[in-house]
């Protein structure tokens, strides 16, 4: 007869042991041939993706939903080589692999990369294949798919003499696309530029540049991300830089997005005798600016410069400027600064102030608001000449005494009540004050003619006209 000391080992002895069995057999591998893994989805999804340029990189977990180890003999991709997709299996590129292991109730994970390679074809393609995994003798398939479309690529490209981009495929710009001294840049209706990480196009010294777009085929400037997740991300690139210098600068129907700076104008057009002109344009979700001018000179008609980390537009050191029947407005989430800024001087690396003349800033039936109370900032250095005026505009702006004469027939403090400023909708809503206030006189007397809105809508029928770039057109 056992005493009680030795039963109460005998009584371990068995638990442990039915422990121990029950670990082996969790280590036993599943070898059920009717064992079907577990996916984090059925199809891998790129949206458009530029050929010879890898897209960002997808995951697709793999989930073992068993009791037992299990052991993946083969995981291969249907086109093997020849496909442009890429895999990365447990730290390992490669496109097969053989006897992934993965523990019970545990996941593993498949990186897919892809690349789509040029084959001369100018409307967009489509690439696809298949992740087989073979389990137990089990075959499973996981679909990838990719949106591709060629392009010519411009890898730190300087452009000479008198140059015109082909419009029949998309511009990818690695670097910087430089406008050399004396080039002239024509970019034709319905041309597409798309940007990578830090890339710039760069209008030099004594170079000039065209933008032609029309409203049916606006000439676009944008990064070269276009997957969902990075559509509404500002500072995907770095802008356009125009060179103190730079001479006869034109955007008509341009919409330029995601950027740090929209446009950078460095004493563009100043003393030149041909201003910066921008017509019809779209300066959208920039990290900084949108318009970041420095003695510059610029002519502004029926655009929509909106949603900056920094001012939509900023005046620096003087200059000269026309602004008609624009849409000015900041609803940038977390901004702190207001959607125009202007002043008669720059700050050097001490923060000393450079003054610089400015000789005018016209703003014409134009709308200045945006999410804070006031959107208008004035830095005045004494002495210099600091000229400007507001005309039939609706302006958010904290009323100082020493400027008021500056706005003539304004709307001040009141909601211009877009449809949807935050999603990128500036059209008027119905009940907007700006509807019929603008000045018929401002635009009669407006070069270039300015009796269609941005959209190409009459501002004279049935009229009066609207404040900003958009007419107001009711629903039957």
């Amino acid at each position: 007869m056992m005493n009680i000391k030795s039963a109460r080992s005998f009584l371990i002895l068995i638990i442990v042991s039915v422990w121990v069995l029950a670990s082996c057999r969790k280590d036993e591998f599943n070898t059920d041939p009717a064992f079907s893994l577990g996916f984090s989805t059925d199809t891998v999804m790129f949206d458009t993706v530029f050929t010879t340029i890898g897209s960002i990189t997808k995951q697709l977990v793999i989930r073992n939903t068993g009791n037992n180890r299990i052991n993946i003999s083969k995981i291969i991709l249907a086109r093997g080589n020849a496909s442009p997709f890429r895999l990365n299996i447990d730290g390992s590129a490669k496109e097969t692999y053989n006897d992934l292991e993965i523990g019970p109730k545990d996941s593993a994970y498949i990186f897919v990369k892809v690349t789509i390679d040029p084959n001369n074809v100018n409307s967009p393609l489509i690439e696809s294949d298949s992740i087989i995994f073979e389990t137990n003798g089990n075959i499973q398939n996981v679909k990838l798919v990719a949106w591709g479309q060629d392009a010519y690529f411009h890898q730190s490209t300087v452009l000479t003499g008198e140059v015109t981009l082909p419009d029949d495929k998309p511009h990818v710009v690695y670097g910087t696309l430089t406008a050399d001294k004396n080039c002239i840049l024509n970019i034709m209706a319905g041309t597409r530029i798309y940007f990578h990480n830090s890339s710039s196009l760069e209008i030099r010294a004594g170079a000039s540049l065209n933008v032609m777009g029309t409203l049916e085929l606006p000439v676009i400037f944008t990064s070269d991300r276009l997957d969902d997740d990075y559509l509404d991300i500002p500072g995907l690139w770095d802008g356009i830089w125009l060179e103190s210098g730079s001479k006869s600068i034109s955007f008509t129907y341009a919409e330029i997005t995601n950027a740090i700076v929209g446009i950078q104008a460095d004493s563009t057009g100043f003393g030149e005798g041909e201003p910066l002109q921008l017509h019809n344009c779209l300066i959208n979700n920039m990290k900084n600016y949108g318009i970041l001018a420095t003695m510059a000179e610029i002519v502004s008609t029926n655009s929509q410069i909106t949603n900056c980390g920094g001012n939509v537009v900023s005046i620096e050191q003087g200059g000269n400027y026309d602004f008609r029947n624009c849409t000015l407005a900041n609803y940038f989430s977390g901004k702190g600064y207001p959607a125009l800024s202007i002043s008669n001087y720059s700050l050097d690396t001490s923060f000393k102030e450079i003054p610089g003349e400015l000789s005018g800033a016209y703003f014409g039936n134009c709308i200045i608001t945006g999410s804070m109370l006031d959107e208008i900032d004035f830095y005045e250095h004494e002495g210099t000449a600091f000229n400007f005026q507001f005309d039939q505009c609706l302006a958010s702006w904290d009323k100082e005494q020493k400027y008021e004469s500056k706005f003539v027939n304004c709307i001040i403090n009141e909601d211009a009540k877009f449809i949807d400023p935050y999603t990128n909708d500036f059209q008027l809503d119905t009940l907007s004050i700006a509807i019929d206030a603008a000045s018929l006189s401002i635009i009669n007397n407006t070069i270039p003619d300015i009796k269609l809105d941005r959209k190409g809508i009459s501002r004279l029928v049935p009229g009066p006209p609207d404040m900003g770039a958009y007419e107001r057109v009711e629903k039957k």
